[in-house]
């Protein structure tokens, strides 16, 4: 004998599952409104720089200097600041972290050797492995990370530029001159900054409150600085010089179909939802600056650099939002 469900109860189901959607549906909604709000507000400190510089505000003397501030003392007083307050971690919770990053790190160059051998890239092969694996992580990333995942994910992605400074200054810069290594450049700013806070956070250390504010002041300055330099070197850019079929080609891999890649990649291990936007967000990140320091300094095509850098640098402001709208639905 079938005994038929109540209705009631088939009802109440129904009315659960619409209640879940709603909320889930809100929740969608207010991410990725957090999203565009904050990308729209580095847009705009992006014209500001933009347009100091067609003032001469900001001229290329002036954007040097701003550049070493923030590499040399900005971007470590964000790193640092973000364990002002002790350690948010466990012991096993911080290796975890530092093991997946490392993971994901090595992965990413295994990915960028493979696509570069699969197109047969022959000109400028050292070059665009270099632009197809590295991201402006430092620069423009850790603050955007914190403008718009917070304080935690920006203390992930200054963890995650140990592996990454790692892969940058060994394997990176050993595709232009052939192997060797140089310490120097290795252990620069933003480096010695994140093993200081591996090392608070290994011993979950409190800075004494003057050292802490004294880091967030400094921090608060990068931001928005950084995000003037940026805009201030788009200036000079003729736009019709990019319209470049190579330019537009990495543009569109990089910052869409690679970083939809490895959204899908992370998601296939269900690791903790701000990791994994963390890692998204970097990848998400332009062309590294670096790409036409090292296309200058071993001669390579660094217009073909400063081209990439250009474009991904405006697109991502639109790709950013898009890929987390796909990754929050």
């Amino acid at each position: 004998m079938t005994i038929n469900k109540p209705r009631f109860i088939i009802f109440t189901n129904v009315g659960q599952r619409i209640v879940v959607l709603l909320f889930l549906g809100k929740r969608i909604i207010m991410n990725i409104t957090t999203i565009v709000t904050q990308m729209t507000i580095l847009l705009l400190i992006m014209i500001v720089g933009f347009v100091g510089a067609k003032k001469n505000i900001f001229n290329d003397e002036v954007n040097v200097y701003a550049s070493n501030i923030l590499l040399k003392i900005g971007i470590p007083g964000l790193i640092i600041s973000s364990v002002k307050n002790g350690s948010p971690f466990t012991g096993n919770e911080l290796f975890n972290v530092l093991v997946i990053f490392s993971i994901f790190t090595i992965f990413t160059g295994i990915v960028s050797k493979v696509i570069v051998e699969v197109l047969r890239i022959q000109e400028n092969k050292a070059l665009w492995q270099f632009m197809i694996l590295f991201t402006n992580a430092g620069f423009m990333g850790l603050p955007a990370i914190q403008a718009i995942l917070g304080d935690q994910a920006m203390l992930y992605g200054a963890l995650f530029l140990l592996p990454l400074n790692c892969l940058m200054y060994g394997y990176g810069e050993s595709l232009f001159r052939k192997g060797g290594f140089s310490f120097k450049k290795f252990m620069n700013g933003p480096m010695i900054a994140s093993i200081i806070a591996l090392v608070l956070c290994v011993f979950n250390m409190k800075l004494p409150y003057i050292l802490a504010q004294t880091c967030t002041y400094i921090g608060n300055v990068t931001t928005p600085l950084s995000m003037m330099v940026i805009g201030a070197g788009l200036v000079n850019k003729d736009i019709k010089e990019k319209l470049d079929v190579k330019v537009w080609a990495i543009t569109i891999f990089k910052m869409n179909l690679l970083t939809l890649f490895y959204m899908f990649s992370l998601s296939l291990f269900h690791m903790d939802p701000l990791i994994e936007n963390t890692l998204i967000l970097i990848m998400c990140m332009p062309v590294a600056s670096n790409s036409s320091v090292y296309a200058f300094m071993y001669g390579e095509d660094a217009t073909l650099a400063s081209k990439a850098i250009f474009l991904t640098s405006v697109s991502c402001v639109a790709t950013i939002p898009i890929v987390f709208i796909l990754h929050t639905l």
